[in-house]
């Protein structure tokens, strides 16, 4: 093995993004710890703004941890369960870093954690409908887990991938879990896989971790689960590089992966996915990483849904004044605005830091080809830029504004601190939208 390989990793074929500077090391040696309930948990009652959920309790009831405190509305939405026994004192909206307000309920936790027998597997009972009932969710993209199941069994895919490529800097969750439970991810793993009907399992994890790699190709022997190890170059996490990288297959502008053969599941959703299917358990839980400057206790953390952000900071400790906190990763997170926004099943970091970032004070291009050299879909970031000033987009254009795969490596390399990224999105978000309205007018 050349020193090169023995350093970077595998060849890939991802064509540029970036090695970022991780800030992984207090975290990833660090054993998950469990954030004990510390009062009132306010549980959103619906996991996405357009997927509704119909309360099941009322205030004053007295509720068991996993027993349903809202039913799906659809085949598409996903029940909503209790972290732990307690009463319910209100309902009212809860804030979200990803959705805003939506329906919740307050509840009051007894101390006595008190849970309900675990649900029963029946030979009956499909697989997406146990992971609908159990509240399963899946981060990239972000949606009911049940419903990409579905939609990828009905595409008739033949190759499922297991995302645990984490290459956002501080976040550690998929690593320890790697570290914590590899049999259990490995056993998920072949429970999807056997739902899918998939000919071909690829397990893709960081290449530098080697001790991790030999311990997930040990549990995977026998398996049918082939274990990938890659450079952790960002965006390699995004499905639509790894399927290009691992099955060098091009998903057209706007498309899904589903349409090339493939469906990529996060690690995320395979470990709630073990919990639900093997152990009748449902979501309750979100496994997240609390880190940044102004953490004194940074690590990996299993948190209750409804768990206010406030206090997560408050039980991590907190070194002094946070100045800016993000739910996520630092590239592709969501800044948090308000103090009263609250865990969510899909929430997988809280990152807080003690000065604001970078002021941007944006000058004019300087035409560096820093953004084009990194671009991982082989965009000009900068040329699209300046379509958010135009009234009007091409079919080209648009197309080309589909292909962005939001990684936000642009902005973060421009020297010339311009808001590429942003500009991008928004773009394409006016022009789809007048697409839309253009095409219904016509209907």
């Amino acid at each position: 093995m050349s020193m090169w390989r023995n350093i970077l990793g595998p060849r890939q074929k991802l064509d540029g993004g970036l090695f970022l500077p991780d800030h992984k090391s207090i975290t990833a040696r660090r054993p998950i710890e469990e954030m004990e309930i510390d009062g009132p948990l306010h549980v959103p009652l619906q996991i996405r703004r357009d997927l509704p959920a119909t309360a099941r309790v009322e205030p004053d009831d007295c509720v068991l941890g996993g027993e349903l405190l809202a039913h799906a509305d659809g085949s598409d939405s996903v029940s909503v369960s209790a972290p732990t026994s307690g009463k319910i004192v209100a309902l009212e909206r809860v804030w979200t870093a990803a959705d805003g307000f939506l329906p919740g309920a307050v509840l009051e936790p007894d101390g006595r954690d008190e849970w309900v027998q675990p649900r029963q597997r029946w030979e009956s009972e499909s697989f997406v409908w146990q992971l609908a009932d159990c509240g399963v969710m899946c981060t990239t993209p972000r949606g009911p887990g049940h419903a990409l199941i579905r939609a990828a069994a009905a595409a008739s895919v033949t190759d499922l991938i297991v995302n645990a490529m984490e290459t956002e800097p501080y976040l550690t969750a998929d690593l320890r879990s790697l570290v914590e439970e590899p049999g259990r991810l490995i056993d998920a793993t072949c429970e999807i896989a056997g739902a899918l009907g998939a000919r071909r399992v690829l397990f893709v994890l960081p290449f530098r971790h080697r001790r991790v790699v030999a311990r997930m190709e040990a549990e995977a022997r026998g398996r049918f689960v082939e274990v990938v190890p890659l450079a952790n170059r960002y965006p390699q996490c995004d499905p639509i590089v790894l399927v290009k990288t691992l099955l060098d297959r091009e998903v057209v502008p706007g498309g899904s992966v589903l349409d090339v053969g493939a469906v990529v599941v996060p690690l995320a959703m395979v470990r709630a996915t073990g919990d639900a299917v093997l152990g009748g358990r449902p979501v309750t839980q979100a496994l997240m990483t609390v880190a940044g400057d102004a953490v004194d206790h940074a690590g990996t953390y299993r948190v209750p849904v409804g768990t206010p952000m406030r206090r997560i900071a408050e039980r991590a400790g907190l070194i002094g004044p946070v100045a800016r906190a993000i739910s996520g990763g630092p590239l592709m997170g969501v800044p948090l605005g308000r103090d009263d926004a609250v865990v969510t099943a899909d929430t997988t970091a809280l990152l807080l830091f003690s000065d604001g970032g970078p002021r941007p004070n944006p000058v004019p291009c300087i035409r560096c080809g820093w953004c084009v050299e990194d671009c991982p879909v082989g965009l000009d970031p900068s040329e699209l830029m300046h379509l958010e000033a135009e009234h009007e987009c091409d079919p080209i254009d648009l197309a080309r504004l589909r292909v962005c795969v939001d990684c936000g490596l642009c902005s973060y390399v421009c020297p010339a601190q311009l808001p590429l990224a942003a500009s991008i999105k928004r773009a394409r978000s006016r022009f789809e939208k007048t697409r839309r309205h253009a095409t219904a007018a016509f209907e």
